[in-house]
């Protein structure tokens, strides 16, 4: 890991990572605390409410029980009701006054409490006896009796069973009141006189949820779930008669049976902190299995927390914001200018001698960029130094490798020019004459790199010569595509190759030689084969020339006293030639074996 990104691990590690976590944690718990008291606060609040109202129900129980168990009252609307006798017309005015006093009579009871809005009595004699204070139509007797909160009225024998709206709109009304159904007894004989069915207009629900809800009318609601989750009661008023469950969040942990829960999730979409109390107390009152529910909005709650965290946040974003600055402007800077030094460094060891670290500021970090431009300088100035001696030193190697023309070479082909002028060979002299003029202009040239076909001309006079030379010693081939003769090749690459199979391939045969030089392509590269079918090398001898403890192929054949000056130019000072010229990927590659002949592959670039 470079240095930069070990500088920027540990800022993040050491500094941005227990910021975040510190500020994580402290937003968790200041929610977690938030929860927990308002959640303390909340039980206490809706403890008071389920108490109000139990009492909102006890006291309609008592007012329909005054009602129910007063003679005088069932009297009245018995009477008033019953529909016997004959018309109005035809009676005296003493029946009417008296009709018309009952009548009422039974209102001023029922008017006792505003609340009621209209009483049936279902009589088991078949008759309906009803008092509306507004438009509302009774269910018939059939409803009921099909419906199966009727098994739980007759089970109770005159004890109230309570309906709220939405719970069932056909026994709650047109105007979907909160119903009180019960059995209406004698109070003689406490025998059943039929079913008595009330219907109640609670407005002490809304006085008393706007009592408890001051100031948080917007972010905060109560509901009464009834039976399966219906919504009895809610005071936004737009939840009523729809599923509870559908609104709360189906994956929360919330269960509307327990005696108190509160739990943070989505209802109605909005992150909130729903609260349940089941009103346990008051379904010895005849009310069902209901229970309060509170929804406060979470950002209602956490309204002045969520300003101090934001505070905090911005505070950390600050003090974030400085220390990257810092790290930006200081320590990246220092890290940035090592990282700099040491790109320097690369490049120089990779040979780039012209590198240079810019000089910025005026601190330490000017003194070493100073001090390493003046090394790079100074061994610029030594390498080339060096590389002029080399140059010089190469180009006499070079000059002497081309002056390797061996006088022995030059006396024998002389002599047999001097043979054949006295044989009468004109031809051949004049042939032999005109192959050691062109071996001698290209080896005079002072051109390092010629073309191949100039190389491959050299090649075959200087083999042609040979040829003449040893006329029953070997036979030659040279195969090289016309496609190749216009690239460049180092000078006198191939014959000292030949040379050395001549001299010391065929050396002591008794049967043909033979020379096959060949070229190919390969990729952007060209491989010249020499190939002989000569006495071979043994291998300790080949394992000295790929170490480099061998300079001519001389030295790789069995010597014998014969070859003398026969040296030739040297197979090791050809791969040196090739590698000092093109690059250690280049030069020559010798396989051999005794008895099997020899390859030698010269690869060279386009």
């Amino acid at each position: 890991m470079s240095l930069g990104r070990r500088v920027f691990t540990a800022f993040f590690i050491f500094i941005i990572v227990p910021l975040f976590v510190l500020g994580t944690v402290s937003y968790l718990v200041f929610q977690h605390i938030t929860q927990e008291k308002y959640t303390e606060q909340m039980e206490l609040s809706m403890n008071a409410i389920g108490r109000n109202l139990s009492s909102m129900f006890r006291e309609a129980n008592y007012f329909s029980d005054f009602w129910v168990t007063t003679k005088d009252s069932v009297e009245s609307v018995d009477q008033s009701f019953r529909g016997e006798g004959p018309p109005l017309s035809g009676q005296n005015d003493a029946i009417i006054d008296e009709m018309l006093e009952n009548q009422k009579l039974s209102q001023r009871v029922l008017l006792t409490y505003p609340g009621i809005k209209s009483v049936t009595l279902y009589r088991n004699d078949g008759r309906v006896v009803s008092v509306k204070f507004i438009p509302d139509n009774p269910f018939s007797i059939t409803t009921l009796r099909q419906n199966p909160i009727y098994e739980e009225v007759i089970k109770k024998n005159g004890a109230p069973v309570w309906i709220g709206p939405n719970e069932d709109r056909r026994l709650t009304g047109e105007n979907n009141l909160f119903t009180q159904i019960r059995v209406l007894l004698d109070i003689d004989t406490m025998t059943s006189k039929g079913i008595l069915v009330i219907r109640f207009q609670m407005n002490e629900l809304s006085r008393t949820f706007d009592f408890y809800n001051t100031g948080a009318s917007d972010s905060r609601r109560y509901l009464i779930v009834g039976r399966g989750g219906t919504v009895v009661y809610d005071s936004g008023a737009s939840l009523e008669g729809q599923n509870f469950y559908l609104s709360a969040d189906p994956n929360g942990k919330l269960r509307l049976e327990r005696n108190f829960q509160s739990e943070k999730m989505k209802f109605l979409g909005r992150q909130s902190l729903v609260s349940v109390h089941n009103l346990g107390d008051i379904k010895r009152l005849g009310v069902g299995d209901w229970t309060l529910v509170t929804v406060t909005d979470w950002k209602y709650l956490s309204g002045d927390q969520t300003a101090v965290l934001a505070w905090v946040v911005g505070i950390t974003a600050a003090s974030l914001g400085c220390a990257l600055l810092f790290n930006l402007m200081f320590v990246r800077r220092t890290v940035g200018f090592i990282v700099r030094v040491v790109g320097a460094m690369r490049r120089v060891e990779r040979g780039d001698l012209t590198t240079r670290v810019p000089i910025v500021g005026n601190d330490e970090t000017v003194i070493l960029a100073k001090g390493f431009n003046s090394l790079v300088e100074r061994v610029s100035e030594l390498l080339e130094d060096v590389t002029r001696e080399q140059r010089r030193k190469r180009k006499a190697e070079m000059m002497l490798l081309q002056a390797q023309i061996k006088p022995h070479f030059l006396f024998n082909a002389l002599e047999s020019i001097n043979i054949l002028a006295v044989q009468n060979e004109g031809r051949k002299v004049s042939k032999m004459v005109q192959r050691l003029a062109n071996i001698f202009r290209i080896s005079i040239q002072q051109k390092e790199i010629i073309r191949i076909d100039q190389e491959l001309e050299h090649l075959r006079s200087y083999l042609e010569i040979q040829k003449f030379r040893f006329e029953e010693l070997f036979e030659f081939e040279i195969d090289v595509p016309e496609s190749l003769w216009s690239y460049g090749i180092l000078k006198l690459t191939l014959q000292p190759l030949v040379e050395n199979s001549i001299q010391h391939g065929f050396e002591g045969i008794d049967y043909l030689g033979k020379i096959t030089v060949r070229a190919q392509e390969e990729g952007d590269h060209i491989a010249f084969y020499v190939e002989d079918n000569g006495i071979g090398i043994p291998q300790e001898r080949l394992a000295r020339f790929a170490t480099g403890g061998v300079t001519t192929l001389g030295e790789l054949y069995e010597e014998s006293p014969e070859t003398g000056e026969r040296r030739g130019l040297g197979v090791g000072n050809v791969a040196d030639r090739l590698r000092i010229h093109y690059g250690p990927g280049y030069g020559l590659l010798v396989c051999s074996s005794p008895g099997q002949g020899t390859v030698i592959k010269c690869l060279i670039p386009k």
